[in-house]
C-alpha cells in the first residue's frame, strides 16, 4: 500500500512542478504581451499627436482601448502577479520593467548587448545559465525601444551600429 501512496506523490509532485513551469512561462508571455501592447500605444498616441486634429479624432480610441486594458486587468490581475512571483521564487528571472532597463541606460552611448550584459551582471545571472540569458536578451530590445518612444532615452544609429543613452537632462 505504501508503494502506491509514493507512486501518487511522484505523479502529483511531477505535474505540480509541469504546472509550475507553465505558469512562469505564461508570467513571462504575459509581460512580453503587455511590453509589446505598450509600444504599440506609445506609436499610436504619438502619430496621433502628429495628425491634424487627431487629438478630438484619436480621443475615444485611446479611451477605449485604456478602459478595455483596465477592464482586462482587473479580471485577472492578482492571479498574474501571484504567477510572475512565482516564477520568480522557483528561480527564473525577476520582471524587468521600464525602470529596470532605465537605470542600466547611462549618458554613454552603450549597445543593446552592452546593456543586457549589464543586466545580466546586476541580477546575476551568470555564464552557464543560458536560458536566463536569452529570456534577458529577449526582453532589451522592446523595453529599450519603449524607453525611446517615451523619449526616456535617446538613440542614434541603426542595425547594430544603434547606441542607446541618456542626455544630461533625462536622468531620473
Amino acid at each position: 500500500m505504501t508503494s502506491n501512496l509514493k507512486s501518487a506523490r511522484k505523479a502529483i509532485e511531477a505535474e505540480l512542478a509541469h504546472a509550475r513551469k507553465g505558469a512562469a512561462y505564461y508570467a513571462a508571455r504575459v509581460e512580453a504581451l503587455e511590453s509589446a501592447l505598450q509600444q504599440l500605444e506609445h506609436v499610436e498616441d504619438g502619430a496621433s499627436l502628429a495628425g491634424k486634429g487627431a487629438s478630438t479624432q484619436n480621443a475615444t480610441p485611446t479611451a477605449a482601448r485604456r478602459s478595455r486594458k483596465s477592464a482586462a486587468s482587473n479580471g485577472h490581475a492578482s492571479a498574474g502577479r501571484r504567477g510572475v512571483k512565482r516564477a520568480a521564487a522557483s528561480g527564473d528571472l525577476p520582471t524587468t520593467g521600464g525602470e529596470f532597463w532605465l537605470e542600466l541606460v547611462g549618458p554613454q552611448p552603450q549597445s543593446a548587448v552592452d546593456i543586457s550584459n549589464a543586466a545580466a551582471s546586476k541580477l546575476g545571472i551568470g555564464a552557464d545559465q543560458k536560458a536566463k540569458i536569452q529570456k534577458l536578451k529577449q526582453r532589451v530590445a522592446p523595453a529599450l525601444a519603449s524607453l525611446v518612444s517615451a523619449h526616456k532615452i535617446q538613440d542614434s544609429g541603426s542595425g547594430r551600429e544603434r547606441r542607446f543613452f541618456r542626455s544630461g537632462g533625462a536622468q531620473a
